[in-house]
């Protein structure tokens, strides 16, 4: 049986502000789930040019799901991510550990907390 992630992307910026959900399986471990899914999500956001790009592609690519359907999936991990585009703030946390970004998120600031999740 494949592992079961829960991810939520809360999105905040002086236009928007909501969140979405995304479940997926492969990926057993917060250190996981943040290497190989929560980055990608990370760096399209900092990479946007609007907000609205990256929302956009996401509904595009049918990625998210619904609430209920997250609440109701039993997961091996769940985790979170939160941008304040406006404000630069970037984190990812797993139960009650946060992980905050130095501001816009590199990949070698994630790869660097991808080794703190693992120890």
């Amino acid at each position: 049986m494949a592992e079961t992630y829960a991810l939520r992307v809360q999105v905040e910026s002086h236009e928007y502000g909501d969140e979405f959900y995304l479940i997926g399986e492969g990926n057993g471990t917060p250190a996981d789930v943040l290497d190989n899914v929560a980055a990608d999500h990370l760096l399209r956001i900092a990479n946007a040019r609007r907000i609205e790009e990256y929302l956009l592609d996401v509904l595009k690519h049918g990625e998210n799901t619904s609430e209920a359907e997250y609440e109701a999936t039993d997961s091996d991990v769940e985790c979170w991510i939160h941008v304040d585009v406006s404000y630069q703030r970037y984190a990812f946390g797993v139960g009650d550990r946060v992980f905050e970004f130095s501001g816009v998120p590199i990949k070698s600031e994630i790869a660097s907390t991808v080794t703190q999740l693992q120890s």
